[in-house]
């Protein structure tokens, strides 16, 4: 800490010019955003870039761009084994992951005051646009077919031989847009007539809409067999399907394509709400599906209480509105060049 502080302190009586000159107008800048307590003091995620009009005024436009993934392991290999199975159930470690991207576009105006020669106060007005994906994903190990001896007779059931098991995973694409409008106070300090620090806060009101999850696997027999939800018979079971091939003979099938889209909110994993109750079997299966996903992730996931990983998902709630102060939590620090 001292030394950073002593870091800081130099970088100040470095660049501080008494006679450091602010912007006239006709300029141009490019800042991003600076947190000099961080493990990465400099923060290119946002980048944001002025025009200044006159002495006193500023369009701006605001990029960002934001990737992260995390990967757990949630089953150790080896460790799964099938009540009845014969021989030894060998599979490798299973992993939930997530992934998540949010690209943000904003635009506003600036109106700067008088100030001192360094330092720079201003009012703006913005509005912007944010798009966020999310991706969970699980990996499983359970059976790819059904039982064949069972698949002429009045009912199905998993297969418990090894031959018949393998890894497979599921996944649930969550997308969402957020508007926001903001009204803002901040204030620049010019180091020389270059260099600058600042921040900012203000209001902000933004509004999420647009949200759809969407279901997909890697292994439709599997996925189907292992969210049927039924007792294995023929009147409840909701993803294996009995067709039916002529007299009395039928044929389970656990092919049905696995690419669900659900409108609206996603589960959030409360092993309550997993039951759509305007949707058919198999849109309650793929809300099951989904609820499984989310509740994995609250549970498994040793990263669901940094901020990083929580804001993405509280993104996704359907028709979410936002009314209250805002701020980046960090400085700003830029290059001021004509």
């Amino acid at each position: 800490m001292k030394k950073l502080m002593f870091t800081l302190a130099a970088f100040a009586v470095a660049f501080t010019s008494a006679n450091a000159q602010k912007q006239l107008g006709g300029e141009h800048n490019i800042e991003v955003s600076f947190n000099p307590f961080g493990a990465n003091p400099i923060n290119a995620s946002v980048i944001k870039y002025r025009n200044f009009l006159d002495d006193d005024a500023a369009l701006r436009v605001t990029l960002g761009l934001n990737n992260t993934s995390n990967s757990y392991l949630v089953v150790p290999e080896n460790s799964l084994q099938e009540a009845g199975a014969t021989g030894t159930l060998t599979h490798p470690d299973l992993f939930l992951t997530n992934d998540h991207s949010r690209l943000d576009l904003g635009i506003g105006y600036e109106k700067h005051f008088k100030g001192t020669d360094n330092l720079s106060p201003y009012l703006a007005v913005g509005a912007g646009v944010s798009m966020n994906s999310l991706n969970l994903s699980r990996e499983r190990f359970s059976a790819l077919n059904l039982d064949g001896s069972t698949v002429n007779s009045g009912f199905w059931e998993d297969e418990p031989d090894p031959a018949n098991w393998g890894v497979w995973s599921y996944s649930n694409e969550i997308k969402s847009t957020t508007i926001n409008v903001d009204l803002l106070f901040g204030a620049d300090y010019y180091f020389n007539d270059a260099i600058y620090v600042g921040f900012e806060a203000g209001l902000r009101f933004a509004q999420t809409s647009g949200i759809t999850s969407t279901i997909t696997a890697s292994d439709n027999n599997a996925f189907n067999i292992y969210f049927d939800g039924g007792s294995g018979d023929e009147n409840s079971s909701l993803l294996v399907q009995n067709t039916v091939t002529g007299g009395t003979g039928f044929q389970w099938n656990s092919a049905t394509e696995v690419n669900y889209v659900i409108n609206g909110q996603p589960w959030l994993g409360d092993g309550v709400s997993s039951v759509n109750p305007n949707g058919g079997p198999a849109d309650q299966a793929a809300y099951i599906a989904a609820d499984a996903l989310w509740s994995d992730w609250v549970e498994q996931s040793p990263a669901t209480q940094d901020a990083l990983i929580d804001s993405p998902r509280d993104a996704f709630f359907s028709g979410s509105n936002f009314l209250g102060t805002y701020s980046t939590g960090m400085l700003r620090i830029g290059y001021l060049f004509e």
